[in-house]
């Protein structure tokens, strides 16, 4: 659950476009490609649903709070955000150019 419909509408509907197109212009790329990485490489299926955000759901206070520490963090946490190369194709692909 979560109420970002940028990352629901993104791993779910645009993934595949932006993939073919080289990721160009899409924002949090990086983050998009290793999510996108994790999701095909895990055994069990992986559903999203879409929430309102600031509402009264269970979780959904609670990761407003953890996301307000993490952003006054002084120091951020280091991500890996690294993919195998096989998987971290850069370019668009031919068939899709114009």
């Amino acid at each position: 659950m979560t109420d970002s419909k940028y990352m629901t509408e993104g791993l779910t509907t645009h993934l595949e476009n932006w993939e073919n197109d080289g990721w160009i212009n899409i924002k949090n790329t990086a983050l998009f490609k290793k999510a996108a990485h994790l999701l095909r490489y895990q055994p069990a299926q992986t559903t999203f649903q879409w929430i309102k955000g600031h509402n009264s759901t269970t979780g959904n206070k609670e990761s407003d709070h953890l996301a307000r520490q993490g952003a006054n963090k002084q120091d951020p946490d280091v991500l890996d955000l690294n993919v195998p190369i096989e998987f971290d194709l850069n370019g668009a692909k031919l068939a899709t150019l114009t």
